[in-house]
C-alpha cells in the first residue's frame, strides 16, 4: 500500500509574511521509474560539454542550409502524382505519351479575332515564337475565317498554346519559356485594346508551388521576429527570449536535411515542405518556451545551474519526451492512407518533431548552460494563489453545469463539418482570384467552356477513332453539355473530353456538393467500360472522386490508429486509464469545433471578404486528415504539460483538487503563452496566398486557441474534479508492472 502523504499547510507550501503560498517542493525527477533519469544524465553531458553541443547543432545547421537547393530541385509539385488512384495513373499516362514537354496558354481577348490586325499580329506572333530555339510548335486560330472551340462565342478572344520540346535541358527550357512569355505579351502593344493572360496546367502547377515556397519564406519572417518580441515581453530578457528563436531556426534548417533524406524515398510535394516547416517553428517555440520557463522557476528555487538543468529536463523535459511521441505518433498514422502523398507528409513533420525534441532536450540545455545568469536574472518565485488558481476553484465549485456547457458549445460548433464537401485543391484553384494562373482558368470557363477545367478526362489505349465512336455514347444526356472529338495523345494512346453541363460541376461558386451531377458521371462512364481496349477516367472531378473515396475510407482506420498510440502514450506517462481516455475526448471536441469553423469560413464563405479569403467550395480532401493528426498531437502537448504538473504535485502529496488547482495555475501561464506564440506562427502562414495553406494553418490556429483556453482551463479542470480519484486508477497488473502507486483512500 501507498503511504499517503500528510495533507497539513505544510504539505502545501509554507506561508510568508505577505500571505503567499509558496512552492510545493516536487521530485527533482520524475515520478514512478520514469526515463527522467535517463533524461537527466543527458542534460548533465550538454551543461559539461555546453560548447560543443552548440557547436554540432551549428554544424547541423549549416548543413542544413545546403541541403535547401537540393531539396527544391526534388520536390514534385504535383499533389496527385503521389496516389494510385485510377484518375492519377490516368494523368501520368498522358504525361507519359504526350510528345512535347511544357505547355503555355493564354487567352488574347479585346479586339474581334477574324479582324485584319489580329489576324496579323497572331501571324507575326507565330513566325517569332516558331524561330525560338526549343519551341516545338505554337497553335492559334489563324485564317479567313478562324472559328471552333479556340474563338469565344462573341468572337472577341482566341486560346494559343506553344509547345515545347521533351528533352530540353533546363536551362534551355527556361529560356524559351521566358522568351515565349515575352513575345506573347508583346500581342498586347500589336493590337488596341487586346489584354494577354498566361495560364494553363504546368503554369498553375508552377505558380502554386512558387507562391508556396515565397509564402513559407514570408511566414518564417514575420513570424521570428514577432515571437522573439513577444517571448521578450514575457520573459522580460532579450537572450532568454533568444532560446526559443534560436531552437526554432536550428530545427527548420535541420529538417531540409531530413526531407533530403526522405526525398530518396519518396515524392514530396510543396505542401510538404510548408507543414513541416510550420510544426518546426511551432513545436520548437513551444518546447524551447517551456523548458527556459521551468528552469527559470528552477534557479528562483535556489538551485544552481547544473542541478536546475538537470531538474527542468527530467520533469519538463519528461512532459515534452511524452507530448512529442503523441505528435510523431499521430502523425505517422497519416501512413494508414495508400496515398504517398499522406505518408509522405506524415514522416516529414514527424522527423521534425524528433528535430524540435532533440532540440529541447539538447540544444536547449547547452544554451541555458551558456547563458545562466541571464536567462534566469528575471525570475520570481512562482506562487499557487493566483488568477488561474482562482479560475480553477470557480470552476470546481461548478464542476458540473461547467463541463457540460463547454461540452454543449464545442458540439454545437462542431456541426457545421457534418455537412463538408472534399475537393481535390489541385492547380490554379489554390490560388487567389487576382492571380493570373487563376484569372486564365475563369476565363477559359466562361468563354471557352469545352476548355473547362472540370471536363471529365477519358484516356484510352487506342486510336481516336475507336475511342471516339465508344464515347459518342454519353453525348446527348442532360448532364453533358457536349463530348469533343477524341484526339491522339501520343503513340497508341487517345483522349477524349466529356464536358458536364454548366453547374454540374463538383466545385466553384454555387456548384453541387459531392454526389452531383458531376461526380455520378464519373461513376457512369466507369461503370460503361468498353470490352476493346482499357480506359483511365481522370480529369478534375475524378480526382475530387478518388481522394474524397480514400479519405472517406481510411480516416476512420487512421483515427483509431491515432487514439490507439496517444492512449498508451499516456497510459505510459500517467500510469491512469481514465486520463488518457479524457484526454482524446475532449482533444476529439476541440477539433471539432475547428473543422466547423473551417466549413463556415472556407466552404459557406461567412466572414470571407472580411478576411481575404475566397473559397474552393469545399475543403481541400487532405486537409481534415492533417489537420487531425497535427492538431491532435499540438493541441495534446498542452494535456501533457498540464497532466505532467498535476501529477508531480499529486505525487507529492497534494489531494486530487488541491493538485489540479496548483497545477492549472503553475502552467498555465505557460501554456497560454506558448499557444499565443504557436498561433502566431500559424497566423504568419495564414497570411500567405495558398487557399490550402491558409485552410491548414487557420484550423491548426483554432484548434490550438479552443484547446488552450475552453478545454485546459475550463474543461479539465471540471472533469478532473469530478472524477477526483478516480482520476488516476489503474488495473493492480498495471501498478505493479508500471510503477504506479495505488491511490490512496481520500
Amino acid at each position: 500500500m501507498r503511504t499517503t502523504p500528510s495533507r497539513t499547510a505544510g504539505a502545501e507550501g509554507t506561508t510568508g509574511a505577505n500571505g503567499t503560498t509558496g512552492k510545493v517542493p516536487g521530485p527533482a525527477l520524475a515520478p514512478g521509474g520514469a526515463p527522467a533519469p535517463v533524461l537527466a544524465r543527458l542534460a548533465l553531458v550538454c551543461v559539461r560539454h555546453h560548447r560543443s553541443v552548440l557547436l554540432l547543432w551549428l554544424l547541423l545547421l549549416g548543413a542544413g542550409l545546403c541541403a535547401v537547393g537540393p531539396v527544391m530541385d526534388r520536390l514534385d509539385r504535383q499533389p496527385w502524382s503521389v496516389a494510385a488512384h485510377e484518375s492519377v495513373r490516368g494523368n501520368r499516362l498522358l504525361d507519359g505519351a504526350r510528345s512535347y514537354g511544357a505547355q503555355i496558354d493564354a487567352v488574347v481577348a479585346g479586339a474581334p479575332v477574324a479582324g485584319p490586325a489580329f489576324q496579323e499580329e497572331l501571324a507575326a506572333a507565330q513566325r517569332d515564337v516558331a524561330a525560338i530555339a526549343g519551341v516545338r510548335e505554337m497553335t492559334a486560330p489563324t485564317g479567313p475565317r478562324p472559328n471552333g472551340s479556340a474563338v469565344s462565342a462573341d468572337g472577341d478572344a482566341a486560346l494559343v498554346s506553344v509547345r515545347l520540346e521533351r528533352t530540353l535541358p533546363d536551362s534551355l527550357r527556361q529560356s524559351a519559356e521566358r522568351a515565349v512569355v515575352s513575345r506573347l505579351r508583346r500581342m498586347a502593344d500589336g493590337v488596341p485594346g487586346v489584354e494577354v493572360t498566361l495560364g494553363g496546367s504546368d503554369r498553375a502547377r508552377r505558380a502554386v508551388a512558387d507562391q508556396s515556397l515565397s509564402d513559407t519564406r514570408r511566414s518564417e519572417l514575420i513570424t521570428l521576429p514577432v515571437t522573439l518580441a513577444v517571448i521578450y515581453v514575457l520573459f522580460g530578457g532579450l537572450v532568454a527570449a533568444s532560446v526559443p528563436v534560436v531552437a526554432a531556426v536550428c530545427t527548420v534548417g535541420t529538417g531540409m536535411l531530413w526531407l533530403l533524406v526522405l526525398s530518396r524515398w519518396y515524392d514530396l510535394t510543396s505542401p510538404a515542405l510548408s507543414t513541416t516547416t510550420m510544426v518546426g517553428l511551432g513545436l520548437a517555440i513551444d518546447y524551447a518556451l517551456l523548458t527556459v520557463g521551468r528552469f527559470r522557476e528552477e534557479r528562483a528555487a535556489g538551485h544552481g545551474v547544473p542541478d536546475a538543468v538537470v531538474r527542468t529536463v527530467g520533469t519538463a523535459g519528461r512532459a515534452i519526451l511524452f507530448a512529442a511521441l503523441v505528435v510523431a505518433a499521430a502523425l505517422c498514422g497519416l501512413a494508414v492512407f495508400p496515398s504517398e502523398f499522406f505518408a509522405a507528409i506524415g514522416l516529414a513533420a514527424a522527423g521534425t518533431v524528433a528535430l524540435s525534441l532533440a532540440a529541447a532536450l539538447t540544444l536547449t540545455p547547452a544554451l541555458l548552460a551558456a547563458f545562466p545568469e541571464r536567462i534566469g536574472a528575471c525570475a520570481a518565485l512562482r506562487t499557487d494563489s493566483g488568477g488561474f488558481a482562482r479560475l480553477a476553484r470557480w470552476t470546481r465549485r461548478h464542476a458540473l453545469p461547467v463541463a457540460l456547457g463547454v461540452g454543449v458549445l464545442l458540439l454545437a460548433c462542431a456541426t457545421p463539418f457534418l455537412r463538408v464537401h472534399l475537393v481535390s485543391p489541385v492547380g490554379e484553384r489554390q490560388l487567389p482570384p487576382a492571380a493570373e494562373a487563376r484569372r486564365y482558368a475563369d476565363t477559359v470557363t466562361e468563354r471557352f467552356p469545352q476548355h473547362r477545367a472540370d471536363a471529365v478526362v477519358i484516356v484510352a489505349r487506342t486510336d481516336p477513332a475507336g475511342l471516339h465512336a465508344w464515347a459518342g455514347r454519353f453525348a446527348g444526356r442532360r448532364d453533358v453539355e457536349s463530348v469533343s472529338p477524341a484526339t491522339p495523345a501520343g503513340p497508341g494512346v487517345a483522349v477524349v473530353r466529356v464536358v458536364p453541363r454548366a453547374g454540374a460541376g463538383a466545385t466553384g461558386p454555387g456548384t453541387d456538393a459531392a454526389g452531383g451531377p458531376a461526380d455520378r458521371l464519373v461513376h457512369l462512364i466507369r461503370a460503361e467500360r468498353p470490352d476493346a481496349f482499357p480506359i483511365w477516367v481522370t480529369g478534375r472531378n475524378a480526382l475530387d472522386v478518388d481522394f474524397r473515396a480514400e479519405v472517406t475510407g481510411h480516416a476512420p482506420r487512421a483515427a483509431a490508429l491515432i487514439a490507439l498510440t496517444t492512449f498508451v502514450l499516456l497510459l505510459l506517462m500517467t500510469g491512469s486509464v481514465l486520463l488518457p481516455l479524457k484526454a482524446i475526448a475532449m482533444n476529439t471536441l476541440s477539433l471539432g469545433a475547428s473543422f466547423g469553423a473551417l466549413v463556415l469560413l472556407f466552404q459557406d464563405g461567412w466572414g470571407a471578404g472580411l478576411l481575404g479569403v475566397h473559397t474552393l467550395g469545399g475543403l481541400g480532401y487532405w486537409l481534415p486528415v492533417v489537420v487531425f493528426a497535427l492538431a491532435f498531437g499540438l493541441s495534446m502537448d498542452y494535456e501533457v504539460f498540464l497532466l505532467s504538473r498535476i501529477q508531480e504535485l499529486y505525487d507529492a502529496g497534494l489531494d486530487n483538487d488541491r493538485a489540479v488547482e496548483a497545477g492549472v495555475q503553475r502552467s498555465a501561464r505557460i501554456i497560454s503563452s506558448s499557444a499565443a506564440l504557436m498561433c502566431i506562427v500559424f497566423i504568419g502562414f495564414a497570411m500567405g496566398e495558398l487557399m490550402v495553406m491558409k485552410q491548414l494553418a487557420t484550423a491548426l490556429a483554432i484548434a490550438v486557441a479552443v484547446d488552450a483556453t475552453l478545454v485546459r482551463c475550463l474543461l479539465v479542470p471540471a472533469t478532473m474534479t469530478l472524477l477526483r480519484t478516480a482520476n488516476w486508477w489503474a488495473p493492480h497488473a498495471l501498478r505493479r508492472t508500471g510503477g504506479k502507486p495505488a491511490p490512496p483512500a481520500r
